[in-house]
């Protein structure tokens, strides 16, 4: 599975689940509190390491 085909498989995981009901939000607000949430920054992935060529 390449790069992009992982990618739109999980989007299209994440956009047919179903949305969060108003008990499940409050149970994740409880677990990361609003200053968390704030603060946290997506984080980019290290660059992938290239394996030379099998000879």
């Amino acid at each position: 599975m390449t790069r992009e085909e992982r990618r739109a498989y999980i989007r299209r995981v994440v956009d047919d689940a179903p949305a969060l009901s108003s008990e499940d939000a409050d149970h994740l607000r409880a677990l990361l509190p609003l200053g968390a949430r704030r603060t946290a920054r997506p984080t980019t992935a290290a660059p992938l390491r290239r394996r030379p060529a099998a000879a």
